[in-house]
């Protein structure tokens, strides 16, 4: 058997000793003098010692977080880079590997697998829903690890490759998209995605773009496994009451035996100053009287710091938003800005269900523009969080008055935290979190920082992204529905800042 993985991190403040891969291996502790500083919150101090990090023979990273609030255990197996490696014509190429993984291994007939996670109510499962990374996942109780673990690994690193299978699963990635574009809100996104994303590596989408599920073959499968899977690519995270002395040998003697190769993800540009602004207008006869409006533009990256006060921004925005469009308006079903902090960012702003296209964007403006005058919603802030949930009135929440951003701050820097910190509800929420702290911000403890960021904005720093990004930014919008709502929508509107 392999030597045992050497351990790099123990306890609070240890240092991490340069792994000997270090040029293919992810980057773990950008934050090291922050946290040897100790000036961070009380929630990262006491969980600071519940990490132990190491690293397998191969040099591939392992990153444990010990957790005794129940007996789940999770174990994360994350490939950097996916639609990076992605061509075009094959989009959805990794997304269809990692299912395949499912599907049974050299040593685990499909039948097999099914059958032990099912009497166990376990599961493996691969997560593909992010441009930037992948992973599979198991998930089961303590009693049963030793038992399944076994069949997580060969599956991961001898794929049966299951023929039967394949087609199968091709099918139901075809279901999937055909779905989304019998359905008019998910029409519109994914337009509008296919136009935003054009010759950018994200124009690979994970579930398929266009064709590319017709082009994809079980050799391609094959030969992708072969070609991108390797070492340099990986992490490992486990998170849950492990014992770290017996799972370190599990995992050399699987993972760490797998040859020492290189990675190097292709480059990932950023959207910002390479968005063109624009209006699609797309006609659905289907929608009945109903059009869905968005648009997306550039914003800051996770580890730009811009981010968490365009955060905060985007939750007093919402609630904007929501008392201009709908309450006091009754332009729309819903509406809400979104952040998606992927390696290549941006925001949208999204309508969901209007009688009145042409009317909204003006109001879009109206809304921004009272956030971008330093006020916010105040007094009987509870009222649109209410109207959003279907519950309230028009005269409950035109109650509410905008006051200074200043006076709402606290309210707002705490729903942002609420809804940032809401992931770790599960331990495999936990290593979500812990997986993207890696990619996006190269430490795996820096999601435990993001209170001391949210706490950091002020009232100025709102305004001035609220300027920054959803005034002197461009836009490429969507306007997607029936045909005899579109009339009144005109490109000026949409194209240029009406509330200046």
């Amino acid at each position: 058997m392999k030597r045992t993985a050497t351990l790099l991190i123990a306890l609070l403040g240890a240092l991490v000793v340069p792994l000997s891969l270090s040029a293919q291996a992810p980057q773990l502790t950008r934050q090291q003098a922050l946290i040897d500083a100790g000036n961070i919150n009380p929630f990262a101090k006491e969980n600071l010692s519940s990490f132990t990090v190491a690293t397998l023979d191969n040099g591939m990273p392992v990153i444990m977080k010990r957790s005794t609030n129940n007996r789940i255990l999770s174990l994360k197996a994350v490939l950097q880079g996916h639609v990076s490696f992605t061509p075009v014509q094959k989009a959805g190429l990794e997304a269809v590997m990692l299912t395949m993984l499912t599907r049974g291994s050299v040593h685990y007939a499909y039948a097999d697998m099914q059958k032990a996670l099912f009497e166990k109510s376990s599961e493996i499962v691969p997560s593909y829903s992010s441009f930037d990374m992948t992973s599979l996942d198991l998930v089961t109780i303590d009693n049963y690890f030793d038992d399944l673990f076994p069949i997580f690994a060969d599956a991961f690193l001898h794929p049966a490759w299951n023929a039967e299978e394949f087609p199968r699963v091709i099918n139901d990635f075809k279901m999937q998209k055909q779905q989304a574009e019998n359905d008019p809100y998910a029409l519109a996104v994914q337009l509008l995605r296919e136009s935003f994303f054009a010759g950018h590596p994200y124009d690979a989408y994970w579930q398929g773009e266009g064709y590319s599920l017709e082009g994809i073959s079980l050799d391609d499968v094959k030969k992708y496994y072969a070609d991108t899977v390797t070492s340099g690519r990986m992490f490992l995270i486990a998170v849950g009451n492990f014992d770290t002395e017996k799972l370190l040998p599990m995992l050399n003697a699987t993972f760490g035996a797998m040859s020492r190769a290189g990675y190097t993800r292709p480059p990932v540009p950023s959207f910002q100053g390479n968005v063109k602004p624009d209006l699609i207008v797309e006609t659905f006869a289907q929608s009945e009287g109903l059009a869905y409006v968005r648009g997306n533009f550039a914003a800051p990256a996770p580890d730009n710091p811009d981010y968490p006060a365009t955060l905060v921004s985007f939750s007093l925005l919402n609630d904007i938003l929501f008392e201009i469009v709908r309450t006091r308006n009754g332009a729309c079903y819903s509406i809400g800005a979104s952040m998606h902090g992927f390696s290549a960012p941006y925001g949208d702003i999204t309508v969901y269900k209007t009688a009145v296209p042409g009317k909204v964007k003006p109001l879009i403006d109206q809304s921004i523009a009272v956030l971008a005058s330093g006020r916010s919603m105040g007094g009987n802030v509870n009222a649109s969080a209410a109207g959003k949930s279907g519950i309230g009135t028009a005269e409950q929440a035109g109650a509410a008055a905008f006051v200074p951003i200043a006076d709402a701050l606290p309210f707002y820097k705490a729903q942002a935290l609420t809804e940032f910190y809401s992931g770790q509800q599960t331990n495999a929420s936990v290593a979500s979190q812990i997986a993207s702290s890696v990619i996006y911000h190269g430490d795996y403890r820096d999601y435990l920082l993001m209170i001391d960021r949210i706490q950091a904005v002020t009232a100025d720093d709102v305004v001035r992204v609220t300027k920054k990004y959803l005034i002197n930014n461009p836009t490429l919008w969507i306007v997607l529905g029936d045909p005899a709502v579109l009339k009144d929508v005109t490109k000026d509107d949409f194209l240029r800042f009406t509330a200046d």
